[in-house]
């Protein structure tokens, strides 16, 4: 029964860190507003 119960266990975390990567990857996919691509522009001119 105790075995049971970590395999158990040892696949829900499994299934939970696959499921955040996989959340993880469709937000770094998403597209970048504008504002946010200017303001990065802004940042890099002052650093010149």
């Amino acid at each position: 029964m105790t075995t049971a119960l970590w395999i158990l266990v040892a696949v829900l975390a499994v299934g939970a860190i696959a499921g955040g990567l996989l959340r993880m990857r469709a937000w770094l996919q998403k597209p970048v507003p504008p504002e946010v691509i200017e303001a990065a522009h802004r940042d890099d001119e002052d650093t010149d």
